[in-house]
């Protein structure tokens, strides 16, 4: 054989192993279990898979290009328990820079060292783990605040003086304490974050049965889930719960009518009125500011009423002027949310409401949703927001006809 070519195949052959070429196969066998997407289906095409199922295509491609720096933002949004445990795992290990833009506490908590705070229109960084840095921020802002309050006291003290001393013997003081104020560097007291709440308009109903679904089959091409029966009585909440990609979201969207169901029913009371949160974050014009969007929508309202409404929900003053499409993930829910709340209802639907929001909001969410005296269907990946919030659970897992 041909010297050249011999060299030229073991130049390949150097390369190939150094890029682990012969590991490809166990290698994505591993991303593919550690991530979850053997409970999607590996024939299933992307255009049918769900916003989350598609995220975890994206971040698993992501992972087997072996970048050098490695930016997720919000990686735990579509992610079960036992997968967000993988990534940390995978991000523990991995020896490039990672940059992290998440609202899971627990998880910056385990694969962090450094934490950018950004608010405000400032960038903050603080060395050490999450926990350490919100102490650190903590011990920050009270000071700021213990500086603020002791400058206050002394300008009220100096302008009391100035008010006193102006036309007497002590004038030229009141002039140089004037003088001082002038020259004064004003401590700002410490920021803080709009703090939301919500309440649901509730529509009074009297049926005992609120929604009844007997032997309903859903899916696509071919069913997803075995034929579901439930039924939800006056008042009562019920929690969905299964692995990403289970069939959650098709089971809500065949409930509504959206997707044709392949058999079976799903019967509302004839007095329900349904007010339902999706989780995909989709606008007909993402340059439309949410003040356009629920102007547009509801054009009987002042804009100092929907600002009002807005702020209530958390959206400041200036994301409200903003386009839609240039918010970030939470402030968009916020959004959505808001719209809620503008519909009188007796039965919330709500797909994946927790998504992109902070704990703070979560919570300010939950409490809405235990004061609404309505039923509710809830679909959460965190196990957590259930808890005090559901009277009973349905796990879909339990009738998927995906082979796990």
């Amino acid at each position: 054989m041909d010297e050249k070519l011999l060299e030229q195949a073991g130049r390949i052959q150097e390369q190939l192993e150094s890029r682990n070429f012969y590991d490809i196969d166990t290698e994505v066998e591993q991303v593919i279990n550690g991530l979850g997407l053997d409970d999607i289906g590996r024939d299933q095409t992307i255009s049918e898979m769900s916003g989350g199922q598609r995220s975890k295509i994206i971040l698993a491609k992501l992972i087997l290009e072996h970048p050098d720096v490695i930016l997720l933002d919000e990686p735990t949004n579509y992610l079960d328990t036992a997968h967000i445990n993988w990534l940390e795992d995978y991000l523990n290990s991995f020896d490039g820079a990672a940059m992290i833009i998440s609202h899971d506490y627990d998880f910056l908590e385990k694969v962090t060292n450094c934490i950018v705070n950004v608010a405000f229109g400032k960038v903050t960084k603080y060395r050490g783990d999450f926990k350490s840095a919100m102490r650190q921020k903590d011990e920050k802002e009270m000071t700021q605040q213990r500086e603020y309050e002791k400058q206050q006291e002394e300008i009220s003290k100096a302008k009391t003086f100035i008010q006193k001393n102006k036309a007497g013997s002590h004038s030229n003081m009141a002039k140089s304490r004037e003088k001082m104020l002038k020259r004064m560097n004003v401590i700002e007291p410490p920021s803080s974050n709009i703090q939301a709440s919500f309440k649901f308009p509730y529509a009074d109903t009297g049926s005992q049965n609120a929604l009844v679904v007997d032997q309903l089959s859903v899916g696509y091409d071919r069913p997803l889930l075995r034929p579901v029966t439930f039924s939800v009585n006056t008042d009562q909440k019920v929690g969905l719960q299964g692995f990403n990609g289970v069939g959650k979201s098709t089971l809500i969207k065949s409930i509504l009518g959206q997707i044709p169901a392949k058999g079976g029913e799903a019967d509302f009371s004839p007095s329900a009125k349904v007010n339902y949160f999706s989780q995909d974050l989709v606008w007909p014009n993402r340059k439309m500011t949410p003040l356009q969007i629920i102007q547009d929508k509801y054009p009987k309202l002042t804009q100092k009423e929907i600002r009002s409404q807005l702020g209530r929900c958390g959206l400041d003053a200036a994301n409200a002027m903003k386009p839609i499409g240039e918010l970030s993930g939470g402030e968009q829910t916020k959004v959505k949310l808001a719209l809620m709340e503008f519909v009188p209802s007796n039965f919330l639907i709500m797909d994946e409401p927790t998504n992109h929001l902070d704990d703070e909001t979560k919570n300010a969410l939950k409490r809405a949703i235990i004061k609404f005296p309505g039923n509710a269907i809830i679909v959460s990946h965190e196990a957590s927001f259930y808890d005090g919030l559901v009277d009973k659970t349905i796990d879909v897992e339990k009738l998927s006809l995906t082979k796990k």
